[in-house]
């Protein structure tokens, strides 16, 4: 359990899944391990899956559904919350902010 927000993107793997939804932002995306550059191990696929958890938990990334299968686990729609983008303004991606000016 993640206590502050903040320390749920300090972990590599997250920023991973953050850069990922930032670069598609404000369009949802799907997410796999393939998508963020995990590889497929068992191990990473349980870390994946321990990632979104977090990011979700903390209230920063949400999905649609959460899918695991036999093409490893997907997360549908995804897409960082407006607390999440919030916490992350200095990184907007520079088309966000020409659209604000």
């Amino acid at each position: 359990m993640i206590d502050d927000p903040v320390q749920a993107f300090e972990s590599a793997d997250a920023r991973r899944v953050v850069d990922a939804l930032w670069s598609s932002w404000p369009i949802v995306v799907t997410l796999s391990p393939a998508a963020v550059g995990m590889d497929e191990s068992p191990d990473r696929l349980i870390d994946f899956i321990k990632t979104l958890q977090d990011l979700c938990d903390a209230g920063l990334v949400t999905f649609e559904a959460f899918v695991v299968g036999p093409g490893g686990p997907q997360a549908i729609d995804a897409a960082l919350t407006a607390r999440g983008r919030a916490l992350l303004g200095s990184r907007a991606p520079a088309v966000i902010s020409q659209l604000a000016s």
